[in-house]
């Protein structure tokens, strides 16, 4: 009972504490509120980043060309063959006639004419790999079997693909754990100036035999409020933000966001994670400021 009691008191002292110090509790929670925003968009950034890495992978096919010779026969001993090498998750025949098909739409000039024997491409196979991390290997093994004229992706730089993409994972990466830094800093300042400001109340309530527990509660209480009210805002900020750049693309600059993750539910759950992400930077920040002062 007496627990409840004080919990209870706490969570009073702590809103008072945050509206008697008007201006110090404005510039916590706008410190949280404009962390939270850019941790909240570096999320944003990153989802997106991963969901498109996710689409090109995908969409990243072995292009096997087949010797002229090879018979039906050979075709389809040298389809079981690629289908049964470690990471190729499928395999889909292509015939010279389907790839003339697809070249005519795009280029209509100069492919009309090419119809039968005048037909200068070669039946092929589309392998597609588990992961853009074990193509180059697959692809070694694919143009070491017989019929095969070459195995390529075509035109894509893989290796640089892979590279700028893990290099902006790490980067977004570093850049959210200094906003999550410099958040416990600005916040324990902020609640540092609080502090000093109420030191004499602490020194009397340390005479009078509170311990430190009972002290440093109401300001552990105002870090979390300060952080779910930061990251509230930061939430909302975000919310508009994102759908107004989405709808700007498409409206004004006719882009197709579809593969963008959408804005809701993501929102939710990233927001979510702001208010925890936000209540624990509040509570550290807190408890930082004012263990300077119940050291004994």
């Amino acid at each position: 009972m007496k627990l409840i009691r004080n919990f209870f008191r706490h969570i009073r002292d702590a809103f008072r504490n945050l509206f008697r110090n008007g201006w110090m509790t404005t510039a916590s929670i706008l410190a949280m509120t404009v962390t939270m925003f850019m941790v909240g968009s570096l999320v944003l950034v990153f989802s997106n980043i991963q969901k498109l890495t996710t689409e090109v992978e995908q969409e990243i096919q072995i292009r096997v060309n087949i010797d002229p010779v090879a018979s039906q026969e050979n075709e389809a001993l040298l389809e079981e063959r690629i289908a049964a090498i470690e990471n190729v998750e499928e395999v889909v025949y292509r015939s010279k006639e389907d790839e003339l098909a697809e070249y005519q739409e795009i280029i209509t000039n100069n492919f009309d004419e090419l119809e039968g024997d005048s037909n200068p491409l070669n039946n092929m196979y589309l392998v597609h790999v588990s992961g853009p991390q074990n193509i180059e290997s697959v692809v070694e093994e694919i143009n070491a079997l017989d019929y095969v004229l070459v195995a390529n992706l075509g035109s894509i730089d893989l290796s640089g693909l892979i590279n700028a993409i893990e290099v902006t994972r790490y980067v977004l990466a570093l850049l959210a754990a200094v906003f999550v830094v410099i958040a416990v800093l600005l916040i324990s300042n902020t609640i540092r100036l609080t502090v000093y400001a109420r030191q004499t109340e602490i020194e009397i309530m340390r005479l009078v035999g509170a311990k430190n527990s009972f002290i440093r509660a109401p300001f552990v209480y105002e870090g979390a409020i300060i952080g779910i009210v930061g990251s509230g805002f930061a939430i909302a900020v975000l919310y508009a933000v994102y759908q107004g750049l989405q709808n700007a693309a498409a409206e004004l600059f006719a882009i197709n966001t579809s593969f963008l993750i959408p804005t809701l539910p993501s929102i939710i759950y990233i927001g979510l994670g702001m208010v925890a992400l936000g209540m624990v930077l509040g509570v550290v920040g807190a408890r930082r400021s004012v263990k300077s002062l119940l050291v004994n």
